[in-house]
């Protein structure tokens, strides 16, 4: 076994682990709120069962795909994913247009474009820049077609309105610009042109606004207003002490924080597992990030370094995130916590996701030593390597010496 298929199989344990850790936390804090609006307590996690299963089944689906057939799909699946996030605009339900609502029959579920092309993105990016790398250093023919696309999927999310998302996914693509060797400069003027669409938002949304104004004035003034979920999330954090109240004991599920099972799960497991709860958590992400990391070193092409790096960020950002939101580092953004959010969408889309990057691990390389090196910006066209042709490992960002 190599050592890509190695860290394989630790990331593939460590999303086990946490889905577990998930669907347990999810039947804690969602109990009492299931039984008062349907007189079932573990409605939600039924739901969450299925939805388990069906990202079981995709993952290792997904998990069999050979590494360059993403590099033939990426296109067609970003215009499926541009067309859903078009479509929701106009199918969406629920107080943000989020959501298309899937036929009678699957049981009143529904689909959340956003979490699908969260991950259609990465391949997207990682197929192009694969590509495409050695332009990249020209602004206009090398990254403005890139930034034309993101800026595209970006602001049809921010017209649903999802602010939080969207700048998760330009997170996401921004790392991955920098890791494939786009200018620092050009990716500080990107930021730059983004201000104003991030204002544009605040301004259709006022929601959005009263959440920076929260945030900005201190999470803890307003504690029975604007605040009030923030400052619950803290109070069951800091109730639980080192070593919780135990599962099954918090008192905030009590109905005093508004759908404890989903963005905000991440206060039960500190409330009912105490500091050494969170921080095993938070170590189980920081394992995913470096195991994933590890797969995007040993990958056998420049492109599947690039998908598991992409991967890897995507998880890594939205727990990020997520925790920084729980904890009141942050603004409230919406986002789910990778593996451990009730929702379908996002536990389907990242654990496709891990599919994906297994089977990069998979792929990985064969014999010891054995490398491919990424283009050179400055290196003569005719002598640079296609994306999945090997070579001598030389990266432009790296993320430590390859061996």
């Amino acid at each position: 076994m190599n050592a890509a298929q190695k860290a394989g199989r630790r990331l593939w344990l460590i999303s086990l682990v946490l889905v577990g850790l998930g669907t347990v936390m999810i039947y804690s804090s969602s109990s009492v709120l299931a039984n008062v609006r349907f007189a079932d307590s573990s409605f939600y996690l039924e739901r969450q069962l299925a939805r388990l299963a069906l990202g079981l089944v995709v993952m290792v689906a997904l998990a069999h795909v050979p590494l360059e057939r993403w590099s033939q799909y990426s296109r067609a699946l970003l215009i499926v994913g541009v067309a859903c996030l078009v479509a929701v605009l106009f199918l969406g339900h629920g107080k943000t247009q989020r959501w298309i609502p899937l036929p009678m029959s699957i049981s009143g579920a529904s689909f959340q474009p956003s979490e699908f092309v969260k991950l259609v993105m990465v391949l997207y990016l990682a197929d192009v820049l694969a590509r495409k790398e050695a332009e990249l250093g020209d602004f206009k023919n090398g990254l403005l077609p890139r930034v034309v696309v993101i800026g595209l999927v970006l602001g049809l999310i921010i017209l649903q309105p999802n602010l939080g998302t969207a700048m998760a996914i330009g997170i996401i693509s921004a790392v991955l610009l920098w890791v494939a060797g786009a200018r620092t400069s050009h990716l500080g003027w990107m930021a730059l042109a983004a201000v104003p669409v991030v204002l544009f938002s605040l301004l259709i949304s006022p929601y959005q606004r009263q959440r920076l104004a929260t945030f900005a004035s201190g999470n803890g003034n307003d504690p029975l207003g604007a605040g009030y979920q923030v400052s619950q999330s803290l109070l069951g954090i800091g109730s639980g002490g080192l070593f919780g109240v135990g599962i099954g004991n918090s008192m905030q599920k009590q109905q005093f924080l508004p759908e404890p099972h989903t963005d905000f799960v991440f206060a039960f497991i500190g409330e009912e597992l105490g500091l050494v709860g969170t921080l095993a958590v938070v170590a189980l992400f920081v394992a995913f990030a470096l195991n994933g990391l590890r797969i995007a070193k040993e990958a056998p092409t420049y492109h599947g370094f690039l998908v598991a790096t992409g991967i890897t960020t995507m998880i890594s950002v939205y727990a990020v995130l997520n925790i920084g939101v729980v904890t009141g580092v942050l603004p409230t953004t919406g986002l789910p916590l990778p593996f451990i959010s009730y929702g379908g969408s996002s536990l389907v889309w990242n654990l496709g996701g891990v599919g994906i990057l297994l089977g990069v691990a998979r792929a990985g390389r064969q014999q010891p030593g054995a490398s491919w090196e990424a283009p050179k910006v400055d290196r003569p066209q005719a002598q640079r390597p296609g994306p999945n042709q090997p070579g001598q490992v030389a990266w432009r960002r790296t993320f430590g010496a390859a061996g």
